[in-house]
């Protein structure tokens, strides 16, 4: 039995260490990660440029107009607003963009012209009357006459008089009605029209925004203090990559008020309030109303990032390096300034502790897997930033 034990243990370390060492050797095992790396990386030959590790805030926010405002229908617009501008026009202030008619105010106008149809021919008939007096007065003897000519003049010009005085009126509160029978809508400030396509109930007649665009964003309590006004800022579209410089121009002292769900507090232990911040754009292209962008503020007294010549690219006209983040490959777009000898100043793009691949033996290209490995002087490459 105790020989029977001995055997059964003899084959459980022959099956590990067949498991261990013969079978990888057989099929050609996998090498251990490390090996894996350095072997890529010496084969690539790459030689980094290391961005200066300095401290951030990031402000993530949407492009908004400058000033922005739509027209909806509101109760006395019972007919169909007429449009004087087109979709697409950039009008000037007190520029008419639609008209519509106040079909209460019309009625009253025909009200009121119906009263001046009724004055004309009440005072018609006084003439008449008036006429028939004079004619009578003029066949009857006289020393048979009640009164006399004067009288019955003063008599039917007063009438006249009576009704010219409501005519007079009628007319001045038909004029005063005119004035607000067609009700013209004005742009208040300079701006692109757009008219909706889809003509619905909740649609607004047209809408008008400002060609000024900024960043709307929001830092949180913890941020609040490292940043003010007038702060320089790198801004990218999170979409297209585009680079862009600016500033922040308004920083919210107080925050939104939250809104608390039933049964829980507004100021819930653990959460941080969040400030609105507005950041002016240096420069419109390739920007749009709506975009997401991030912003990126250097604290500190930071020195202009010199880069190599030769690690900046281009494409279809937009410089961009690129960066071993986290073992793989991406591109930055960047704004480039002067260039300084063999470097080049990049004014926007990078960020803090960015590992910018200068030159490589072997072509790199974006979405490349490449591993943190080495640089070209055979020395670990420090660690992909955080």
């Amino acid at each position: 039995m105790k020989k029977k034990k001995i055997m059964i243990i003899v084959g459980i370390v022959a099956v590990v260490l067949i498991g261990l060492f013969i079978l990888p050797n057989l099929f050609g095992g996998k090498p251990s990660a490390s090996s894996d790396q350095k072997a890529a990386t010496e084969d690539l030959g790459i030689e980094y440029f290391e961005v200066p590790d300095i401290e951030q805030v990031y402000i993530n926010g949407v492009v908004q107009p400058e000033q922005a405002e739509a027209f909806s229908k509101d109760a006395k617009m019972t007919s169909t607003p007429e449009i004087k501008v087109n979709n697409g026009d950039v009008v000037e202030p007190e520029t008419i963009l639609f008209t519509y008619e106040d079909k209460e105010i019309t009625k009253e106008i025909e009200a009121q012209n119906n009263t001046l149809s009724k004055l004309a021919t009440k005072k018609q008939n006084i003439y008449k009357k008036w006429n028939r007096a004079i004619d009578t007065y003029n066949k009857t003897k006289e020393e048979d006459r009640t009164t006399n000519g004067a009288a019955i003049d003063e008599q039917h010009q007063a009438e006249v008089d009576g009704v010219d005085e409501e005519i007079l009126f009628s007319n001045e509160t038909v004029a005063d009605l005119s004035t607000k029978q067609f009700i013209s809508t004005k742009a208040k400030f300079k701006g692109r029209v757009s008219i909706p396509e889809v003509k619905d109930e909740n649609a607004p007649v047209l809408r008008l925004t400002s060609d000024g665009l900024y960043v709307a964003g929001k830092v949180n309590e913890k941020d609040l203090m490292k940043i003010a006004v007038d702060q320089k800022a790198n801004l990218s579209v999170v979409s297209s990559g585009t680079t862009v410089t600016g500033k922040i121009s308004y920083i919210d002292d107080n925050p939104p008020e939250a809104k608390a769900t039933q049964g829980e507090s507004s100021n819930a232990e653990g959460s941080m309030s969040n400030y609105n911040v507005k950041l002016s754009l240096d420069s419109l292209e390739g920007i749009k109303n709506g975009y997401h962008m991030q912003a990126t503020i250097n604290l500190g007294d930071s020195k202009p990032i010199e880069v190599p010549k030769k690690a900046v690219h281009e494409q279809d006209g937009k410089k961009y390096v690129l960066v071993n983040d986290f073992g793989s490959v991406i591109r930055r777009d960047v704004q480039v300034g002067e260039e300084k000898g063999e470097n080049t100043i990049i004014n926007s793009g990078l960020e803090s502790a960015d590992r910018i691949i200068v030159s490589s033996k072997k072509e790199v290209k974006e979405g490349d897997l490449i591993g943190e490995g080495t640089d070209e002087s055979g020395e670990a490459a420090p660690a992909a930033k955080e």
